[in-house]
């Protein structure tokens, strides 16, 4: 913003400093409400009627004023950010078409090899969620992912897709001969890891609902909900991809 200075008539210039939602934050709108993920807290959270609107009129485009901006920074929603360039925004991912619960026999047989092999990732999930927050978690999962999904020439489409849900039916059969009880959080962790060791990447989606309040998740690749139905799914407004 261009202003004049007051004794000697030189123009200045006011700088606003430019704002992002800070890290391990994450929020969806939801009958015109917004719910936040505060992944590092291990809580979601809503905020206060008058500063609400206030984050919606930033997060909508309506108004990004000082004044705005200076009210979600000091509620530890927005953060200073200097690099105007950096893409803080979350992974897109739209509610899934297909459910593979719908798409593949569920008769297939895994050997008692693959059932200890998943015995051992949903306990290691389980340790995990019991031991080490939330932010960790999540953190050693995409870290999991990354080092086991390096860039890599893909089969096509269609045969992806195949082996895929192959696989997530394999995990699905085995799980059920482990005496844990299922859990979408634990169970999406360890389908992630089961896929994640195969070279396959799948994102773990985060949903809400507003009114009553409840939080699930669910693995997707592409359009297909792997370890969830497509009704459930689309009940749950998505606050977080990972």
């Amino acid at each position: 913003m261009i202003g004049k200075g007051a004794s000697k008539g030189a123009p200045f210039l006011v700088v606003i400093m430019p704002y992002r939602m800070r890290d391990n934050l994450s929020y969806c709108v939801v009958n015109g409400h917004a719910i936040f993920l505060d992944a590092e807290a291990d809580r979601y959270f809503c905020l206060p009627e008058h500063i609400e609107r206030s984050f919606i009129a930033y997060a909508t485009a309506c108004d990004r004023s000082d004044p705005i901006l200076q009210t979600l920074a000091a509620h530890n929603i927005l953060t200073p950010e200097q690099d105007t360039d950096r893409d803080s925004a979350q992974r897109h991912v739209s509610h899934p078409l297909r459910s593979a619960r719908e798409m593949w026999d569920e008769r297939s047989h895994c050997t008692p090899l693959m059932v200890l092999e998943v015995a051992a990732i949903v306990c290691a999930c389980r340790w995990q969620i019991g031991a080490l927050s939330f932010k960790t978690v999540l953190d050693r999962t995409t870290r999991y992912r990354a080092l086991r999904c390096l860039p890599q020439p893909q089969p096509d489409g269609l045969a992806n897709e195949t082996q895929i849900l192959q696989l997530t039916s394999l995990f699905r059969r085995a799980r059920m001969y482990i005496p844990i009880a299922n859990c979408c959080l634990l169970d999406s962790l360890a389908l992630s890891r089961f896929l994640a060791r195969r070279h396959f990447r799948a994102n773990i989606v985060f949903g809400v609902t507003y009114d009553p309040f409840s939080a699930h998740c669910w693995v997707q690749s592409g359009d297909i909900a792997l370890n969830e139905t497509v009704g459930n799914a689309m009940a749950h407004t998505i606050i977080k991809v990972m």
